[in-house]
């Protein structure tokens, strides 16, 4: 029946035919019986590719274990005792100050991101306000996802994920001025071969999600990456970007995503991901943090770049918590600080002209004292002693306040007010107050926050924003008693 396709031909022609009528059987039978599940349908720079039916538990490759590194030697630190701390409670009782308050009459937005250090890294501290604009009738969801998983300390709102293959590049630490960065102020560069599988499910392990855009950087025109969604089959995807900058759908044909596994083909650089639900969310509370981070990455980022991974007037709020690691610095540079604080705030209002803006100055900081201080501490005077170890215990606490009020004057240019953690806590030396809660609200580094004090910071933030809350606050001891 195939014959009555072609004309006659001569025999010649015919012996050929005859030798090649197999492959041609076998490239139609091909054709007919491809699954199209094998390749991604595009549409513009949409994908829609078959799903699977794999939707378990997500499981991770093992990989070889690198074997325990034996951590440097250092000089083994504790936070003060009460005996330490004692010869600071009248400076203590001095300090206190109730915090600031908030332009409390302002609605509740419906659409908020924060970009942070570690203090929002934990998860413990957004986790809590979305809980608090939920019990207010406001269920905020995350709709920007940053390519932040895998580094220590960021705990994301994420069921599973597994990941190998991938550097991460950090604008806060960048030598270059107007860098391509992305979502989470970061970016996640792909080696040929890097893998990323997420879990997009939530925590009752139902898929919501209809459709996930993906942000990426590509150098190369020929910039392609392998996916699949819920153990279907794999998926090739080109990755064309318009001065560098791309963005492309991805949807499953049988429903919302559960676990989507993409494997990098060529190098790449990932810059953020967007969850576009099967009901859009009433509210979003989208969060930004990496551990050491500075006010610093909004100076290095480039506005025009940032811009176009958020449509213009999406967020009605932004709030920027720095300040923890920029005090870190000796000598702390004050002048330096405000400098790049303008220089960020510049950016910032570039790329969110009208949003409300918020600056979250750092909590109080503790400081940890060597083990052998006892011994040392015999050789010298009782008043050398006492002046000497208050400077040192309140050396962070002292310049905390000198960040909030610099982020409270060069702030309010840029239209951001300015709240303070440290107030809110108490004042200079409440760290050491917060370490002896029970339950502590400090963590003994005396630099980060237990569950509880992150809860608790959240709280008091909320309140300041008149975000009703209708929580107790938890009861922080006094120091001991001065004998």
């Amino acid at each position: 029946m195939l014959c009555t396709w072609f004309p006659a031909v001569t025999e010649m022609g015919q012996a050929v035919y005859r030798r090649l009528l197999p492959a041609l059987l076998s490239a139609v039978a091909l054709q007919v019986w491809m699954p199209k599940s094998a390749m991604a349908e595009p549409s513009g720079r949409h994908f829609n590719v078959q799903s699977g039916q794999q939707v378990g538990d997500l499981r991770c490759p093992l990989k070889p274990s690198a074997g325990q590194r034996r951590p440097p030697s250092v000089e083994e630190l504790e936070p003060p005792d009460a005996e330490e701390l004692d010869q600071i409670g009248a400076l203590l009782s001095a300090s206190n100050r109730t915090p600031e308050r908030l332009d409390e009459s302002a609605p509740i937005p419906r659409r908020i991101a924060i970009w942070g250090d570690s203090h929002l890294a934990a998860g413990s501290f957004a986790a809590e306000l979305r809980r608090i604009l939920g019990a207010q009738g406001v269920r905020p969801r995350i709709v920007f996802l940053p390519l932040t998983m895998g580094r220590a300390g960021v705990i994301l709102p994420l069921r599973r994920f597994c990941m190998d293959g991938w550097k991460s590049e950090l604008a806060y630490n960048s030598r270059t001025l107007r860098v391509a960065t992305g979502v989470g102020l970061n970016a996640l560069q792909a080696e040929q071969g890097a893998y990323l599988w997420l879990d997009l499910r939530n925590q009752a392990g139902e898929a919501e999600v209809e459709r996930v855009e993906l942000f990426f950087n590509a150098s190369q025109s020929d910039a392609s990456a392998v996916i699949s969604v819920d153990g279907g089959p794999e998926a090739r995807i080109a990755l064309e970007a318009d001065d560098a900058f791309g963005r492309v759908s991805i949807s499953a044909t049988d429903g919302p995503i559960s676990v989507l596994k993409l494997r990098a083909q060529s190098p790449l650089i990932l810059h953020g991901l967007k969850l576009n639900y099967r009901e859009p969310p009433a509210a979003v509370l989208d969060a930004f943090g990496i551990p050491g981070a500075t006010m610093r990455a909004w100076q290095q980022l480039d506005p025009a770049y940032f811009s176009r991974d958020f449509e213009v007037g999406f967020y009605e709020m932004v709030m920027l918590e720095f300040g923890t690691n920029e005090g870190n610095a000796r000598p702390f540079d004050a002048v330096g600080y405000a400098h790049m604080l303008e220089a960020a705030l510049q950016n910032m209002r570039a790329v969110f002209p009208t949003a409300r803006c918020v600056l979250i100055a750092p909590g109080d900081r503790g400081v940890l004292l060597p083990k052998s201080r006892k011994k040392a501490g015999r050789r010298a005077g009782a008043g050398e002693r006492d002046s000497s170890l208050s400077a040192s215990l309140l050396r962070f606490s002292h310049i905390h306040e000198k960040i909030f009020h610099m982020q409270q004057r060069i702030g309010g240019r840029y239209g951001c007010s300015a709240w303070s953690m440290q107030s809110a806590m108490g004042g200079a030396g409440a760290a050491y107050q917060w370490m002896l809660a029970n339950p502590p609200l400090m963590a003994r580094d005396l630099t980060h926050f237990t569950l509880p004090g992150y809860q608790r910071l959240a709280q008091e933030l909320a309140d300041a924003l008149g975000w009703k809350s209708g929580l107790s606050a938890t009861p922080i001891p006094p120091l001991p008693e001065r004998r």
